[in-house]
């Protein structure tokens, strides 16, 4: 672990902090509410920006790494992405390199320096063609491969009051958990988020609240 690790990782600066071990509650939440299902792929999102998704992404993932799981955390975000600063690493090629086709999925993650978890980073090729990209059926080939070699993934992604991008990843998604900042969202906006995924057959799995800062 590199000396200045980012402070959003409590997980790994800090594992016997309150916060570290409310993401091993999660942790344990998810793996007896879902073991049987045989549930592999979260997409963590959120309904507006700044609640704190990637920080859940993040730690969460930490957390299974720590439990002796081979873990992929994707940073699907391809407007704002946000997972490689946390892990001090490039983001000159990663998930938009894949599904451009330019790269094929068993050469893009990349190994962190936490054991047992990989990073796909969103790439260079990101922007205003983000939701041409996560449309594209390399993302179900990926995922479908990434579900053979890891035993848990992590998807983050953009807020979902902005585009269209989470339930373009939701699809391909075992299940959607939803970060939410208290005082921040109202319960139509849930109510409504909950109703689109519905739609595309999405499958909502909890909440989680978020009170702390990004």
């Amino acid at each position: 672990m590199p000396s200045s690790a980012n402070a959003s990782l409590i997980t790994l600066i800090n594992p016997s902090a309150q916060a570290s071990e409310d993401f091993k509650s999660l942790r344990t939440k998810l793996n007896y509410s879902y073991k049987s299902e045989n549930m592999k792929s979260f997409l963590i999102t959120s309904i507006k920006s700044q609640e704190g998704k990637s920080v859940l992404a993040a730690n969460l993932a930490i957390s299974y790494a720590q439990a002796g799981k081979r873990v992929l955390l994707i940073d699907a975000n391809l407007r704002a992405p946000m997972l490689h600063k946390f892990f001090h690493m490039e983001n000159h090629m990663g998930l938009s390199d894949l599904l451009s086709g330019k790269k094929h999925p068993g050469n893009v993650p990349i190994t962190t320096y936490v054991d047992g978890l990989s990073l796909l980073p969103a790439g260079a090729e990101t922007g205003l063609h983000a939701t041409e990209l996560l449309a594209s059926n390399y993302l179900k080939l990926a995922l479908d491969q990434f579900s053979t070699e890891y035993d848990m993934i992590f998807v983050d992604s953009s807020a979902a009051n902005k585009t269209a991008d989470s339930f373009l990843l939701a699809v391909h998604c075992d299940g959607v958990v939803l970060a939410v900042k208290k005082r921040t969202v109202k319960q139509e906006e849930v109510v409504t988020f909950k109703q689109n995924l519905d739609a595309i057959k999405g499958n909502l799995v909890g909440f989680v609240f978020i009170d702390f800062e990004k």
